[in-house]
């Protein structure tokens, strides 16, 4: 029991899951699913770009020089979109940019940082190996984008209708942007180390599915994406342990499960 409910495994997975539950209601209300889905490419070249420069110039640690770069990648995609340019043009791009350059990067890392670098672990993620020092990072990040989402959630779902009424309205629509830019680079480049590359595509799409086919208003699928993220990630967190699988993995099949049976539920 005493390992089933170990404290770090319990909230580093509570707070991923209010961070991902959260931001997802976000995309979904500003129809950024294409973005959302791109932002783990630029989060694992932020990481990946950030592990030379923490070795060599020991100026701030890798979390930093991740961040910092996460922000800035975001921001240029943001810059783009604001100029006028088609969002879905703008991603597609930005993927094959970052990909491309993050597997040049992988290379080079493993060839100058082959000891001290675990480039599997940012790929597959795994909780259960994390430290309080990730506990408490992961549950900044938590707060912070539930706090914002909350906050802004009525605003965000404006633009989302309809912007230019956004705008009449009086809504500075660009500092909203800025917001959910900088939260989808916290996020992911954030909590890539725990959930993976692969895995932060379908938390942070997920649960505004399963809202979708459910709620019958915006604070209802505010609601219902928050908790259904809690529910697979607390129970992909027991299924793992006991049949020593991969939490994150659990996670996401376990939401996948969910999405299913609110589809059936909705036709009914």
């Amino acid at each position: 029991m005493l390992v089933l409910f170990e404290p770090k495994w319990v909230l580093i997975m509570l707070f991923s899951a209010l961070a991902y539950g959260s931001l997802s209601s976000i995309v979904s209300s500003r129809r950024l699913y294409f973005l959302a889905g791109a932002s783990p490419h630029s989060a694992l070249l932020a990481v990946i770009l950030a592990i030379p420069l923490a070795r060599e110039l020991g100026v701030f640690n890798e979390y930093g020089w991740a961040i910092i770069f996460s922000i800035l990648l975001a921001y240029s995609v943001g810059y783009f979109i604001h100029r006028g340019v088609n969002p879905d043009i703008v991603t597609a791009t930005f993927v094959a940019l970052t990909a491309s350059t993050s597997v040049l990067m992988m290379y080079f890392v493993l060839t100058r940082y082959p000891i001290e670098t675990d480039i599997t672990a940012l790929i597959i993620g795994d909780p259960l190996l994390t430290r309080w020092s990730d506990v408490l990072y992961t549950i900044s990040i938590g707060s912070l984008s539930i706090a914002c989402v909350v906050l802004t959630y009525r605003e965000n779902v404006l633009i989302g209708i309809d912007t230019d009424s956004a705008k009449l309205a009086g809504l500075r629509t660009g500092i909203y942007d800025l917001l959910v830019f900088t939260l989808l680079a916290l996020t992911t480049v954030g909590l890539l180390r725990i959930v993976g590359f692969v895995l932060e595509h379908v938390l942070i799409l997920l649960p505004a599915a399963i809202a979708s086919t459910i709620a019958e208003s915006s604070k209802q699928a505010l609601l219902i994406s928050v908790f259904s993220s809690i529910i697979a990630s607390m129970t992909g967190l027991y299924t793992a342990i006991v049949f020593n699988l991969s939490p994150s993995g659990t996670t996401g099949l376990i939401l996948f499960i969910i999405y299913v049976v609110s589809i059936i539920a909705s036709k009914r």
